[in-house]
């Protein structure tokens, strides 16, 4: 008896899981974490002792340094991608979007992970819209990977329709994206 239940909690459990419901509070927990963490070891540094300066006789001057030289770096974004209703599909416009951030990342290199959250808008049921996000997600990331940007530093997730917010045909559209992240 005791098997049963214990099993019975694993399938709870694991369906929870795939729901991946609380994986976008996970995320924004930990990052909130992260912060506070880095920003107290910061200020727990110890200064470091200057070193006496050396005694000269005047008659060598060390060469002026040279000036450092400001190398701007772009910082990439994506833009959200959005879909048309109980759709997966990459218009031409998204493409774009996606092409371009991928050219940028291409250039600079990837140096921290992306995380695709797909959204959906209110219609239909809670399992639906989240496997309707998460397949709108995954669209996105293989597109960045035929793209030649590598795939492993770019997860995924959906949220279904739990952070919609429109009321008609207009604001559900914008309901219906993926929007991109640092990890």
């Amino acid at each position: 008896m005791t098997e049963d239940r214990e099993i019975k909690n694993y399938e709870k459990l694991a369906e929870r899981a795939r729901t991946m419901k609380t994986y976008p509070k996970f995320f924004l927990t930990i990052s909130i974490c992260l912060a506070f963490s880095t920003a107290a070891f910061a200020g727990c540094k110890k200064e470091a002792e200057e070193p006496e300066p050396e005694v000269t006789t005047g008659a060598e001057a060390p060469p002026p340094e040279p000036e450092p030289v400001q190398i701007e770096q772009v910082r990439c974004e994506l833009q959200r991608v959005y879909f048309a209703f109980d759709s997966a599909e990459l218009d031409e416009t998204a493409r774009a979007t996606i092409q371009e951030a991928v050219e940028c990342f291409r250039g600079q290199g990837l140096q921290v992970g992306l995380m695709l959250t797909g959204a959906c808008d209110p219609r239909g049921t809670e399992e639906y819209n989240i496997a309707l996000g998460e397949r709108r997600a995954s669209v996105v990331r293989e597109y960045m990977r035929s793209l030649g940007l590598n795939s492993r530093r770019v997860s995924i997730t959906s949220v279904g329709e739990e952070m919609a917010t429109g009321t008609d045909e207009a604001s559900w559209a914008q309901d219906r994206n993926v929007n991109p992240s640092r990890e």
